[in-house]
């Protein structure tokens, strides 16, 4: 933990941004000139479009002399490709899919993918493991030689599902079934596929619908969990509460992953600090638009699963010498 100096309590921003040149740790940057930040939308029908078109509207209000240009992605794995590349400034991820590409464990790329920075943890997305109306599952052990649905290849929802899969059950042990939601929502509700996995908030309007239709909810918990938490050490214990969904009179015990904000390693300090501070500044109006933002914790927010980019450890340094 970095020692508090003595400081007067009425010490201004730039005195601290002075502190913290001389100590080295932000790139000199004029932002005189107006910039654009470019902000990873995610795909229209997916968990962090509401959130990211928010978070550019509000941008746009509080920085006017910022530009902010939306950039349709995919989703996580689209998102961080794109700050790797530098084609996006700033972004989302599930934060397992970041620790991933950063140390090069993603299966869709073995390359250490290290122009990613973190800015900020938000909220949580719980794992839900939904079977069908008419099955008789009562456990994740049970899926076993079944069809499961992860999710779109590529998307989010899909790496989660399949890291969770692939440690817990040997190669070939589950089928696994790639398709949007409504199919995949089709496909359990019809008996065409056993199980399926939902990564978002709760409640999700998704999983709604489906326990409306009969589906279950499945806890995911017990030592072999315990010991996938070392392999993942994202994810973490997590508990849908009773009354959550339909059908769902007690807690059940499952897997969390949070939600990123990254941004791109390159993109400019001074930048990425206004950003941070525009980020908290902007969160009542944020929790008052996007009720899942109510469970973030801002005290978790410099947790990140990759690096803080210095603008937004700074941020976070002039917070804690506010105190």
């Amino acid at each position: 933990m970095i020692p508090r100096p003595s400081v007067p309590a009425c010490v201004s921003i730039g005195v601290l941004l002075i502190f913290a040149v001389s100590c080295g740790q932000v790139q000199s940057a004029g932002t005189e000139q107006p910039v654009t930040i470019r902000i990873s939308t995610g795909f229209r029908s997916g968990n962090f479009r509401p959130f990211s078109e928010a978070l550019a509207k509000s941008y746009g209000q509080l920085l006017p002399d910022v530009r902010i240009q939306q950039v349709d992605t995919t989703g996580s794995l689209d998102n961080i490709q794109g700050l790797e590349d530098g084609v996006i400034d700033i972004g989302l991820s599930q934060a397992g899919i970041a620790f991933m590409a950063y140390n090069g464990r993603l299966r869709q790329s073995a390359k250490p993918m290290r122009a990613i920075r973190g800015v900020a943890i938000l909220n949580s997305s719980a794992v839900q493991l939904l079977v069908g109306p008419r099955s008789r599952l009562r456990s994740l052990d049970e899926l076993a030689g079944r069809r499961v649905g992860v999710g779109p290849d590529g998307s989010g929802a899909a790496v989660i599902s399949q890291a969770l899969l692939h440690g817990y059950f040997s190669p070939g042990d589950v089928h696994e079934v790639h398709a949007t939601v409504p199919q995949t929502t089709s496909m359990l509700l019809n008996d065409t596929i056993d199980a399926a996995f939902t990564v978002s908030s709760v409640p999700n309007e998704d999983v709604k619908h489906m326990t409306e239709a009969g589906a279950r909810l499945i806890p995911i918990r017990g030592p072999r969990v315990d010991r996938l938490r070392t392999m993942y050490p994202f994810f973490r214990a997590e508990v849908i509460p009773g009354g959550a969904y339909r059908g769902v009179d007690q807690r059940i015990d499952t897997l969390s992953v949070d939600v990123v904000l990254l941004a791109r390693a390159g993109l400019d300090d001074a930048i990425v600090r206004r950003l941070t501070d525009g980020l908290f500044r902007m969160l009542p109006h944020l929790n008052a638009e996007l009720p899942f933002l109510k469970g973030m914790v801002p005290e978790r927010a410099p947790a990140t699963p990759v690096p803080l980019h210095p603008g937004a450890a700074l941020y976070y340094r002039e917070r804690e010498l506010r105190r």
